[in-house]
């Protein structure tokens, strides 16, 4: 019984990001339509200098299983944490998605061709012929990798609060960042921006937080 009020409140906590990211998905497919003729570029000359190593997609890929082990580890051993972990999550990708609808993004970086049968040129061909190069200014990669990064070392989690815990997880965020770059997914300003906003919506969700619980107590 109590296993259940415990799933089911954590249920609750999930939801907005649960009704969220359908809303994202759909709304990141419509401004993927938009012709890379209409992008702002957002590749500097300085990317050229960035080498492209096809074996980074691995922790690329790897993104798609860290950032929801770090939200299902949050949700169930730091609620608290949790939920500016989800604020991050949302507010960002709101962000992204209003600035790329109004002035669309993309770069010209990617390899003509991706040779070889290994295993890590298969991965990038199947990224690049599952995403474009547009809409990628800031990387919600890099934000989210960062945001990840931050609520699980501020946790009060028992696991979150281990050295090795922590450690593991800075190696796996910065590997996902370097990734963005060495497959040509983001450019320098891309990968910069998306750590940027890290620390000011965290600032104003905190901030929002307080104010929450100056006017109405504390609801965390």
């Amino acid at each position: 019984m109590m296993r259940k009020r415990l799933l089911d409140d954590r249920t609750r906590v999930a939801m907005p990001i649960l009704i969220f990211l359908p809303i994202y998905l759909i709304w990141f497919k419509f401004i993927e339509l938009v012709p890379f003729r209409f992008c702002i570029r957002t590749d500097l000359l300085l990317d050229k200098s960035i080498p492209f190593i096809k074996q980074f997609a691995i922790p690329y890929f790897l993104w798609f299983l860290f950032i929801p082990l770090v939200g299902a580890y949050l949700v169930f051993y730091d609620k608290e944490e949790y939920k500016r972990f989800q604020a991050l999550l949302i507010s960002g990708m709101v962000f992204f998605l209003i600035l790329n609808t109004f002035f669309p993004t993309g770069l010209i970086l990617r390899p003509a061709y991706v040779a070889g049968r290994d295993i890590f040129a298969t991965m990038v061909r199947f990224l690049y012929s599952i995403d474009t190069s547009t809409n990628v200014f800031p990387s919600i990669h890099v934000y989210t990798s960062v945001v990840a990064y931050v609520c699980m070392f501020r946790s009060t989690g028992t696991l979150a609060c281990k050295r090795s815990c922590r450690i593991m997880v800075a190696l796996i965020s910065v590997s996902i960042i370097l990734a963005t770059m060495f497959l040509k997914q983001h450019s320098v300003l891309d990968v910069f921006f998306g750590i940027a906003m890290c620390p000011i919506l965290d600032h104003v969700v905190r901030k929002g937080e307080v104010k929450d619980v100056a006017l109405y107590g504390n609801r965390w």
